[in-house]
């Protein structure tokens, strides 16, 4: 739809890449219900009228809530008028008690042409301020007490948006790997769970105005689909990769470690609970397990007394040979205390690698910042949808890994960097103050996503390794576990479920894409001319270079290669739907 020069997209409820010619002003504006786990659950619509004339639009909705808040109904107006004014304009109430974190409208500023641009904000009480939209990303929130919010979007264009109805912050959510600033209702400071009774009003507002000269652009052609290989001077070493052992602890069958065997992977991470019983028997399905697919095992260990690190003494001497490193957390904290590292080492032993930090995101990093002289490897994992789950946001999210990356080499010092696991779901809730109410808004599990054995998420694994792995700062990353649900193939005797699409026994696609790493060393930087749509990851070794195109849409895409700095030539990649392409593009003779 138009809004006079403005562009933008309408779905389910909420507005998305709201534009003005080519350049993204807001990327979302939407209505949200998060509940006291702080888990987003969906609205129903019971009714939506959507009219649009040339550069005007209209939409009224009516809805409801899902989960606690099912007792709440909505009503919303949502206009764009001929000068570029948007406004979402929303009211609902409760016909019983329900309990919620956080209810009302929230939006996204894009990090793309934002993150380090001067802005203008104003507070609740009406004072104003300059200030900028953070370049390195910020553990804590930039803009408080916040009613409006404004930047130049072009030169001589100016946006403005104004919130009512609730005192609304802003946060850096790349901490978690959006691509995004987000502006939310209810600060974080306040009193949470809040019930919500009958009668309570709820009434808010958000009005997006330009001012300056506002021009509609001319219509653009679409942009040629093309990749753009860096030169062979900027490549950076690819960051050594494995897996986790399954948590259900699944022994693998012959079957399945001959298909994993060929992936080479750098290691096995298995989490151990220090504490348990078993703890020894774990290390013991896990030294197993690396010895059958040739590699070393990292066993992660959570720890709530350093007298647990004991029982490992004799296992870090004698297995020595066999263990990669020791991953060290305390599950009552976010971040490894100081003194559960220095316990480690005096248990394990002075020559064991000892690696801390955090199982949770980057925020809990970039928030309780590790001393990174005290252990050798420090660690963060990573996952696209703490906020939210769509195809598209998944795939925007990809490149804030690259800031990530960047990032938290400033944190780690010299220490050596490792990412993991990387998932496509949160692999738990580390929010969550009722988990036993914590339940998925899918028919499956709340940990399990059916991309898992798509062609899209194997075209988002591909370009997760070229993120995390151009700016050459990442040491090792972990992947998905290895079999089932969240693995890499599917089991021999799979679980059975009509929303999870699998063949007994056969690889995901995204398999594929690990198979593609190997004898490569290197990764060389390459550019998309829409990463939205494809991207692509360029592997390096000793002059042979191999591409993975990756096409996020349901449509084919004629890609054109630009190739390397040393040759004129150019080719065409056909990039399947939903698909990861590859091909080998060069090759040199050895010296």
């Amino acid at each position: 739809m138009r809004a006079g020069p403005l562009s933008v997209a309408y779905t389910d409820g909420e507005l998305r890449g709201i534009r003005l010619g080519e350049t993204e002003i807001l990327r979302r504006v939407y209505l949200v219900f998060q509940d006291r786990n702080w888990t987003a659950r969906p609205w129903v619509l019971t009714d939506e009228t959507i009219t649009g004339e040339g550069d005007r639009f209209a939409i009224t909705l009516t809805g409801r809530g899902t989960f606690d808040a099912e007792p709440f109904t909505m009503t919303a107006t949502i206009t764009g008028e001929p000068d570029g004014t948007i406004t979402y304009a929303m009211s609902g109430q409760s016909s019983a008690p329900f309990i919620r974190n956080r209810l009302g409208l929230c939006v996204l500023h894009p990090i793309d042409r934002i993150a380090g641009q001067a802005c203008t904000v104003q507070d609740v009480s009406g004072a104003i301020e300059e200030s900028r939209f953070p370049l390195a990303i910020t553990p804590h929130q930039p803009f408080l007490n916040l009613r409006s919010i404004s930047h130049e979007v072009v030169p001589g264009v100016t946006a403005t948006v104004r919130l009512t109805g609730e005192i609304f912050e802003s946060e850096d959510h790349r901490n978690w790997s959006d691509a995004s600033f987000k502006t939310y209702c209810t600060p974080i400071s306040l009193p949470f769970p809040v019930t919500v009774q009958p009668g309570d009003v709820i009434e808010q507002s958000l009005t997006l105005h330009l001012s300056g000269a506002a021009i509609s652009p001319a219509s653009h052609a679409p942009r040629p689909a093309t990749i753009t290989v860096g030169l062979p001077s900027s490549r950076q070493p690819l960051p050594r990769i494995g897996f986790q052992i399954d948590t259900d602890s699944h022994a693998l069958t012959h079957a399945e470690v001959e298909h994993l065997r060929p992936l080479n992977p750098a290691h096995l991470r298995i989490d151990i609970n220090a504490a348990c019983p078993g703890a020894l028997d774990r290390l013991e399905e896990g030294l197993r397990q690396s010895r059958a697919l040739g590699t070393r095992l990292v066993p992660a260990l959570f720890v709530t007394d350093p007298a647990e690190f004991d029982r490992f003494r004799g296992h870090a001497d004698d297995r020595a040979a066999d263990i990669d490193h020791w991953l060290i957390f305390d599950p009552t904290t976010k971040v490894t205390p100081a003194e559960f590292i220095a316990a480690s080492r005096a248990h394990l032993g002075p020559h064991v690698i000892i690696g801390a930090g955090t199982n949770l995101y980057f925020t809990e990093f970039n928030r309780d910042r590790p001393d990174p002289d005290a252990a050798d490897i420090l660690t963060f994992s990573i996952n696209p949808q703490v906020h939210a789950s769509d195809d598209e946001t998944i795939v925007q999210n990809l490149q804030t890994l690259r800031v990530i990356a960047t990032n938290a080499r400033a944190i780690c010092g010299s220490a050596r960097i490792s990412v993991g696991p990387i998932t496509l779901r949160p692999r738990f809730n580390p929010n969550a103050t009722a988990p036993d109410l914590d339940f998925s808004n899918t028919p499956l599990p709340s940990a399990v996503d059916a991309r898992q054995s798509s062609g899209l998420g194997a075209a988002w694994t591909a370009i997760s390794i070229k993120y995390l792995a151009e700016p050459g700062t990442i040491d090792s990353i972990t992947y998905y576990e290895l079999t089932g649900w969240r693995g890499l193939l599917e089991r021999e005797k799979p679980l059975q479920a009509e929303d999870f699409r699998s063949v007994a026994g056969e690889p995901f696609p995204l398999m594929s894409v690990f198979a593609g790493l190997v004898g490569f060393t290197h990764v060389r930087p390459c550019e998309s001319s829409d990463p939205a749509r494809f991207d692509a990851l360029l592997l390096d070794t000793d002059g042979a270079l191999r591409l993975m195109v990756a096409n996020f849409t349901p449509d084919s895409i004629s890609v054109e290669v630009a190739a390397a700095s040393e040759s004129s030539a150019r080719f065409t990649i056909e990039a399947a739907p939903y698909s990861v392409t590859t091909s080998d593009i060069k090759r040199r003779a050895p010296a």
